[in-house]
């Protein structure tokens, strides 16, 4: 421990240092992006090309921090107590995983590439169902070296953990054989939100033979619209003890997408109504679908089954294994209703929604208007996705028939 402490002392920055000197910058979100255009999203602690802080760098210097944390770096700790564990307990992702693989290994046969390999897991169900050869990308060095670990201890010499990000591997010097099998899981709480078209693509295109599998083959990232008064209380206020609070709400964020786990709650835990039914929003296709396929702007005719208050719109996504889509994997709070783990890894996104009208289009000092909806009334979702990676998606909702009192004296 004297050493690393030492190690942490010569250092102002507290950097874990990569395997090269290209230096990574700390953005808003904890992510790291290159100086040099590369994926828009990088897995935390993906410090295989660059520098990043160790854990416990926030912390002053007489906090005790234990060696085998000491030369990490903060994203990968953070990452793994945040969902890694719910993640590797998630018996159903795992089972989603290790059945797509007993479908499509040839046994002695067949070489996989994994993206993130992370534990190993993955691969070593790969190794298990019979693959003559793995090969395990890591972007993580400390990752890597516990995959190796736990490949090790398993006994399994056909995988192979190479410390690099995917799109920086290559064929042949890293992977010397193209791959029968590309499989992943980099999936977010959105289904694109970890560039996941990005990594795919640059895999497919060049380490897979043309007639290879991909796991997950397909995904649906769906969308509900729905009231809950409960969601309300923690992101709004009105009134206490007869004193007006309203003013507080021109604050409210109806612009981005807010995980259930950080508002620290499961979405099947709380009541809420459907005004419209699960829509899907983005139809993915690993096998053919590229970088930027989704436009970054377009709209999905809708009806509302019910009235009432739209507070929010929901977000969760279908991923399927095999292009029968037979073998499904979700995150709709219906079917997480038994899976602890998978909503404390995952979970849903929620974005509030805000009626725009035409005073909130130009008035600076108007609070969110509610957007009421009657039962049969038709809504354009509009969708919108971040350019080339399609990792950002952010849904408003207006009306087909805009209601008289939101018009402004021009439009009527």
């Amino acid at each position: 421990m004297a050493d690393v402490q030492q190690e942490r002392d010569n250092d102002d920055e507290y950097l874990s240092e990569g395997g090269d000197e290209e230096v990574m910058e700390e953005e808003a979100d904890g992510q790291y992006a290159r100086q040099r255009r590369g994926p828009g999203w990088l897995p935390p602690g993906a410090d295989c090309g660059g520098k990043q802080p160790l854990f416990g760098h926030d912390l002053e210097r007489h906090f005790w921090i234990p060696p085998r944390l000491a030369d990490k770096t903060h994203s990968l700790v953070e990452a793994v107590n945040d969902f890694h564990y719910a993640m590797m307990n998630d018996l159903d992702r795992n089972e989603f995983y290790r059945k797509a693989l007993e479908k499509c290994v040839s046994k002695g046969k067949s070489v996989v590439v994994e993206i993130g390999t992370g534990s190993g897991l993955l691969a070593m169900l790969a190794s298990q169902a019979g693959a003559k050869q793995v090969y395990a990308i890591e972007a993580s060095r400390h990752m890597a070296q516990l995959a190796r670990v736990n490949i090790t201890n398993n006994k399994m010499d056909n995988v192979e953990v190479i410390n690099k990000l995917s799109t920086d591997a290559s064929t042949p010097e890293d992977i010397p054989e193209k791959a029968d099998i590309l499989i992943s899981e980099i999936i977010g709480t959105l289904l694109l939100g970890e560039s996941a078209l990005e990594y795919v693509t640059d895999v497919r295109e060049r380490m897979l033979k043309p007639d290879a599998v991909i796991i997950p083959a397909a995904g649906c990232q769906f969308v509900e619209l729905i009231e809950c008064n409960d969601l309300e209380h923690i992101t709004s206020v009105k009134s206490w003890n007869g004193l007006d609070l309203s003013a507080m709400n021109i604050l409210q964020d109806t612009v981005s997408c807010v995980f259930t786990k950080q508002y620290g709650f499961r979405m099947n835990s709380v009541p809420y109504k459907r005004i419209v039914e699960r829509t899907c929003v983005a139809d993915v296709d690993f096998y053919e679908h590229s970088t930027g396929h989704f436009p970054v702007h377009s709209k999905i005719r809708v009806k509302a089954q019910a009235s009432g208050r739209i507070h929010a719109v929901m977000l969760y996504w279908e991923a399927y294994a095999d292009r029968e889509r037979t073998i499904k994997m979700s995150t709709d709070p219906r079917d997480t209703v038994d899976n602890f783990p998978r909503d404390l890894q995952w979970g849903q996104a929620l974005q509030l929604v805000e009626e725009q009208t035409a005073g909130s289009a130009v008035r600076m000092d108007l609070a969110p208007v509610p957007f009421v909806v009657e039962e049969g009334e038709e809504l354009d979702l509009v969708v919108r996705f971040s350019d080339y990676d399609n990792a950002v998606l952010q849904i408003t909702v207006d009306r087909v028939v805009p209601r008289l009192e939101n018009l402004s004296v021009k439009d009527k």
